[in-house]
């Protein structure tokens, strides 16, 4: 990919996309109505195109019968806002007040616009900010927390539910503390790939809260390295492997952030100043992601530390791939839409162990319904045939009724990473482990597999028996047999780059 390229289209203007160079020309609309349509279409993208039927209507429902109940529990104390998530609760409190904004936002919840809702959005994120989130706050622990989930969270709710005045402007103060502009302004660390289209996202809502017309282009202008090719660290390669963290393949998490991500801001900046006119990340549906998914499930051999965090976590990936294509298409040419829309279709068709519309959020089941529902849409079926990704040692070769995937070795991609306490065994997952799929087995590895297999005896690995400390090698690591035994080779990664 050339390094200047078209990349925002800015009401027929078009200006090139390296970070920093862009100086757009103002809509001739006011800022007003530009940030208005935003935000309408960041509530269309939450609810998804509508489905007339069931279970469409009752899963909205239900996200309104969930915010009741937890507006109903929020109790305000110095250490906690729900009795049963003591402070700092950095995931379930801001991830509860995005609900209820959600339930407020969205049509069919049954509290559509209802101001005491609203009203309960405000006090819980004044009342976190004060007591978790001020500008001045010891950031303790884990740094994505402070600078990309529970901003993203917070202000999301405050988009949704237009908290404005003192409170408003005390959340963005802290938010400008934690996670400003700066963090945009250098393509490394923390910044690249996925943690880079969060921030992107964060900066987004950041500037939809405020009608702030630099601060959106800021947000836009930051995308543009992710969309390059690379050749070492993370990101995407020509081969269409995708890492991060420097070393670890990791379509199935770290990717499915970024893949949900940039379809979002596709969506949402449609039509606006800042439409994105890059569309290198459309070629990595099929290149990319669609070569680990099988039968709606995402491959395990690149889904890092993911692999253990719960059952089926496996089909999860896969429909938040599914997900993210499907809004995506929406701004894709219409050949390339069509293939994602049959290629989706083939998945979720096949998909019995977990249903995809069965499991699907409001959203998504809309739009995974209509192509369901569409005679005009085939299924397409499983492909035959091999993939290679030489750059992050992974094949996968589909035969007629099975498929088989190798997760290999080499010098620049980690045998296996662990962090916060997830896959401390995995140290041989990278040392040519074999995954196998036939009719009937599209389970196997999703329920108890990690829970209760021999990490030393993994299928197709044949690998020294000694005994390994948990988390052998650091974070991301590169197991090397030595003298029978092993060692253990740390990949140029700095602890900051770790994440949840």
């Amino acid at each position: 990919m050339p390094t200047r390229r078209s990349f925002l289209r800015l009401g027929g203007v078009t200006s090139a996309g390296m970070l920093g160079a862009l100086a757009p020309a103002r809509a001739a609309h006011t800022p007003d109505d530009t940030f208005v349509l935003l935000r309408r279409r960041w509530r269309e993208v939450l609810a998804g195109p509508g489905h007339p039927g069931e279970p469409y209507r009752r899963l909205l429902a239900g996200v309104g019968r969930a915010a009741a109940r937890h507006r109903d529990t929020m109790a305000p104390r110095p250490a906690s806002l729900w009795p049963d998530q003591a402070f700092p609760s950095f995931m379930a409190t801001p991830r509860r007040l995005r609900a209820m904004a959600h339930a407020y936002a969205l049509e069919g919840t049954g509290l559509t616009g209802d101001p005491g809702l609203a009203a309960a959005v405000a006090e819980g994120v004044d009342h976190y900010r004060r007591h978790v989130y001020a500008a001045g706050a010891d950031p303790t622990g884990n740094w994505w927390h402070w600078e990309i989930g529970v901003p993203k969270a917070l202000l999301e709710a405050a988009v949704l539910t237009g908290l404005d005045g003192g409170r408003a402007a005390a959340l963005l103060e802290a938010v400008d503390h934690f996670a400003p502009k700066s963090r945009l302004g250098r393509y490394d660390g923390t910044s690249t790939a996925a943690n880079r289209v969060d921030r992107c996202v964060v900066m987004l809502l950041r500037a939809m809260a405020a009608d702030d017309h630099g601060l959106a282009e800021l947000a836009v202008s930051a995308l543009a390295p992710v969309f390059r090719t690379v050749s070492e660290g993370d990101g995407f390669y020509r081969d269409g492997s995708f890492i991060q963290h420097s070393s670890v393949p990791y379509q199935g998490a770290y990717g499915v952030t970024l893949l949900s991500g940039t379809a979002t801001l596709y969506a949402v900046l449609r039509g606006s100043p800042w439409e994105i006119a890059d569309r290198s990340v459309f070629a990595m549906v099929e290149r990319s992601f669609a070569p680990f998914v099988r039968d709606g499930a995402c491959m395990d051999l690149v889904r890092g530390r993911a692999i253990v965090r719960r059952p089926f976590g496996d089909h999860e990936s896969g429909r938040q791939i599914a997900a993210a294509i499907l809004l995506l298409a929406a701004s894709a040419p219409a050949a390339q839409r069509n293939r994602w829309h049959a290629m989706v279709k083939g998945w979720a068709a096949r998909d019995t162990v977990r249903p995809m519309l069965e499991h699907a959020e409001p959203a998504f089941h809309a739009r995974l319904a209509t192509i369901m529902d569409s005679a005009a849409v085939p299924a397409a079926p499983e492909p035959v045939g091999h993939r290679l990704l030489p750059m992050s040692a992974r094949a996968v070769h589909r035969g007629p009724g099975w498929c088989a995937a190798l997760s290999m070795a080499s010098h620049r991609v980690a045998h296996y990473e662990h962090g916060n306490g997830e896959n401390l065994r995995g140290w041989h997952t990278g040392s040519g482990m074999l995954y196998w799929w036939a009719e009937g087995h599209g389970d196997h590895y999703s329920d108890v597999f990690w829970a209760t297999v021999d990490p030393y005896r993994l299928p197709g690995t044949t690998v020294s028996t000694r005994r390994l400390p948990d988390g052998a090698g650091g974070p991301g690591a590169t197991p090397v047999p030595r003298g029978g035994g092993w060692a253990a080779r740390r990949t140029a990664r700095t602890p900051r780059s770790a994440s949840t």
